[in-house]
C-alpha cells in the first residue's frame, strides 16, 4: 500500500473528530480576521465623528464606537474558545493516530516471518516505532494544525481585502506565488535530507542496543574506545545529514520572510499614495475601489495577518517533510508480508512420531546448509543434536517450529506435512527452551503462567516445583508475587528454571532444549538437568548442547557436520566408532 493512501487510511478513521477540529479552527481564524476589520471601522466612524458639529450626531459616534468595541471583546472571546477546541481535537486526534501506528507496527513485527525479522537491525525496527511515530506526532499535533490554521487565515484575508480594497488585494495576489515557490523547492530538498537523516537515526538505534545487549563482552574485551569510534563515526554521519536537512528547513523562515516584508513595503507604499490621491479628489474612491484611513489601517493589519501565516507554515514544512519521511519508512514495514500459514489441518491425536523425508534447506540461495536430511523420531525418543557451529543444528529446531520451510522435502507429524499444519496447533504441541532466558518485567507468577494465560495458582505452584524452581522462588521477598526482571538480580540459572516451569506449565509433547545449559554453573546446571528430566518425562525431546556431557544418556545421538547427518548412535556406540563424535566428545576433555 502506498504510504499516501494508509495515511489517508489513519485520518479518514477520524474524519468526524476532524471536521469539527477544521470547524472550530476556521471559526478562530474568521474571528481572527473580522477584527482588524472592525478596527478599520472603528477609525473611520472615530474621523467622522470629529467632523460633525451636532452633540447628538457626536453622540451617536462614541456609541457607535462602544458597540464596535464590544464586537471586538466578543470576538477575542470566541476567538480563545474556538482556537483551545481546534487545539484540543486536532491533538488528541494526532494521539490517537498514532496511537493506532504503534499498535499496527506491534501487531505487524508480531505477524511477520521470522526470516523478515533476521533481515533486519533490530534497533532500527525499535526506532521505527517510537522515533518514526513521534515525528509523526509532531508533525500531526504542531506543523499540520500550523499550516491548516495558516491556510485558512490566508483565504480568509484574500476575501477581506478585496472586500476593502481590490487593486491593493490584487498586488498582493501577484507576488504572493513568489513564496510558495520559495516553500515548494526548499520543501523538496528537506524531504530527501529528513528521509536519509531518519534511516540514520534507525542505524544509530541499531548499535545503541547492539552495544547495550553485549555491553559485558565490549567491557571484558576493553573493546570500548573501538566501540565508541564506531558510534561516532555514524553519529559523525548523522550530523553532517541532519545539519543539511536543518539548513533546508531552517531556510524557508527568513527566505519567506524577506518576500513578505517587501509585500507589506509595497502595499504601505501604493496604500498611501492611493489615499493620498481620495482625499485629493475630495471623495474616498480611486478607479471604484474605496480608499480611507481606516481601510488603509485594516489592510495594513491584513498584510502583517497574511504575512505571517507564510512565515509559520514555511517553519512547518521541515516538521511535515520530516513526519511524511519517518511515515514512508513505518510505511514500509506495514507493507512487510504476513507470516502466511497456509495449513488448515489440526492436530487433535496424540503426537506418535516426527519424521524428516529428505529435507533441504538453505538461508540464502546457493548456500546450501541442510541438504537431503532424512530421520525418523518415535514417541518418547530422546534425540541430542551435535556438532560445530554452524552445522545445521538450530535449523533444524526452527524447521521444526516452522520458522522457516524446507525448500524441499518435508518434515511429517502422524504421517502429516507440517506445512498442511496450522501453525498455532503444531506450536501447541511443542515446548521449547533456548539458551537466552527471557524475563518480563512482572511477578514470578505472571512469568511462569505466560505459556498458559488461564493457569491457576495451584498449577503454578505444582510446575515451579517440578521444575525445581519452587526452592529459590519461595525465599524471594514475597515468594512468587516478587516483581522481576531480566536485570533484577536472578542468576541465569533462576532464570533458566523459571523459563523451564513455563514450559512445564504448557505440558507440551514435544521437548527442545536448544544449548539450554551452556550459560549456567555447573551447580546450577545439576539443578536444570534434573529439572530437565522431569520435563522430557515420556515426551519426545530434540537436545542441542555444546556441553556433550549433558546427552549421554539420549536415546539417539545425531552428529550433524555441513547440513549432513554424518553419525547416529548411542553414546557408547558413537565413542566405540572412534570418529568424529569421539574427536567432539574428547576435544572437550583436553582443552
Amino acid at each position: 500500500m502506498k504510504y499516501t493512501k494508509r495515511m489517508r487510511k489513519y485520518i479518514f478513521k477520524y474524519k468526524g473528530r476532524l471536521f469539527f477540529g477544521f470547524l472550530f479552527g476556521t471559526l478562530f481564524s474568521a474571528c481572527d480576521i473580522l477584527i482588524p476589520f472592525i478596527i478599520g471601522n472603528i477609525i473611520d466612524i472615530f474621523e467622522d465623528t470629529l467632523s460633525l458639529s451636532s452633540t447628538q450626531g457626536i453622540e451617536l459616534g462614541i456609541q457607535n464606537i462602544i458597540t464596535h468595541i464590544l464586537y471586538i471583546a466578543a470576538l477575542v472571546i470566541l476567538l480563545i474558545l474556538f482556537n483551545y477546541l481546534f487545539g484540543i481535537i486536532i491533538s488528541l486526534t494526532g494521539e490517537r493516530i498514532c496511537k493506532d501506528i504503534k499498535n499496527d507496527l506491534f501487531e505487524k513485527i508480531n505477524s511477520m516471518p521470522i526470516k523478515s525479522i533476521d533481515s533486519k537491525q533490530r534497533g532500527d525496527l525499535v526506532s521505527r516505532i517510537i522515533n518514526d511515530v513521534d515525528y509523526v506526532n509532531t508533525a500531526i499535533n504542531g506543523a499540520f494544525k500550523q499550516f491548516y490554521s495558516g491556510l485558512i487565515t490566508i483565504i480568509f484575508t484574500i476575501v477581506f481585502t478585496f472586500i476593502l480594497n481590490w487593486m491593493l488585494a490584487l498586488i498582493v495576489l501577484i507576488l504572493t506565488p513568489i513564496s510558495f515557490l520559495v516553500s515548494y523547492y526548499v520543501a523538496k530538498g528537506c524531504f530527501k535530507s529528513f528521509k536519509e537523516q531518519s534511516a540514520i537515526q534507525g542505524n544509530i538505534g541499531a548499535k545503541i542496543l547492539e552495544d547495550l545487549n553485549n555491553i559485558e563482552l565490549i567491557k571484558s574485551t576493553n573493546y570500548e574506545k573501538e566501540s565508541i569510534k564506531k558510534f561516532e563515526s555514524i553519529n559523525a554521519n548523522l550530523f553532517v545529514v541532519g545539519k543539511k536537512a536543518q539548513f533546508y528547513s531552517s531556510l524557508t523562515n527568513p527566505s519567506t520572510r524577506i518576500i513578505n516584508n517587501i509585500i507589506y513595503a509595497i502595499l504601505c507604499i501604493v496604500g498611501v499614495v492611493l489615499c493620498a490621491l481620495a482625499y485629493y479628489k475630495e471623495n474616498n474612491m480611486i478607479l471604484g475601489a474605496t480608499c480611507t484611513i481606516g481601510i488603509i489601517t485594516s489592510f495594513l493589519q491584513y498584510a502583517n495577518k497574511f504575512a505571517k501565516p507564510f512565515n509559520e507554515m514555511s517553519s512547518c514544512f521541515g516538521e511535515i517533510e520530516q513526519g511524511l519521511s519517518s511515515f514512508k519508512r513505518i510505511n514500509d514495514i506495514l507493507n512487510e508480508e504476513d507470516d502466511i500459514d497456509i495449513g488448515t489441518t489440526k492436530i487433535t491425536t496424540k503426537v506418535r512420531n516426527l519424521t524428516f523425508d529428505k529435507v533441504n534447506f538453505s538461508y540464502e540461495q546457493n548456500k546450501p546448509l541442510i541438504q537431503d536430511f532424512s530421520f525418523n523420531i518415535n514417541k518418547g525418543d530422546h534425540i541430542a543434536l551435535v556438532g560445530p557451529t554452524g552445522c545445521g543444528k538450530t535449523t533444524m529446531i526452527n524447521l521444526i517450529m516452522r520458522y522457516y520451510d524446507p525448500n524441499n522435502g518435508s518434515i511429517e507429524l502422524n504421517g502429516v506435512d507440517t506445512q498442511i499444519i496450522k501453525k498455532s496447533s503444531l506450536r501447541s504441541k511443542i515446548g521449547l527452551v533456548l539458551q537466552d532466558t527471557w524475563i518480563f518485567k512482572g511477578t514470578v507468577f505472571e512469568n511462569i503462567k505466560y505459556s498458559k494465560p488461564n493457569a491457576t495458582k495451584e498449577e503454578v505452584i505444582e510446575a515451579s516445583k517440578n521444575a525445581n524452581a519452587y526452592s529459590f522462588i519461595s525465599k524471594l521477598p514475597n515468594g512468587f508475587d516478587t516483581i522481576i526482571s531480566d536485570d533484577s538480580g536472578l542468576s541465569n540459572g533462576q532464570k533458566q528454571l523459571i523459563n523451564i516451569a513455563r514450559v512445564m506449565l504448557k505440558n507440551p509433547e514435544i521437548m527442545i532444549l536448544d544449548e539450554a545449559t551452556s550459560n549456567i554453573d555447573t551447580r546450577s546446571e545439576r539443578k536444570i538437568i534434573k529439572a530437565f528430566n522431569e520435563l522430557t518425562r515420556n515426551k519426545t525431546s530434540f537436545i542441542i548442547a555444546h556441553r556433550l556431557s549433558t546427552i549421554v544418556n539420549s536415546d539417539n545421538i545425531i552428529v550433524m557436520k555441513d547440513g549432513h547427518i554424518i553419525e547416529v548412535g548411542k553414546h557408547e556406540e558413537l565413542l566405540a566408532k572412534k570418529g568424529f563424535y569421539y574427536e567432539l566428545f574428547n576435544a572437550q576433555f583436553d582443552n
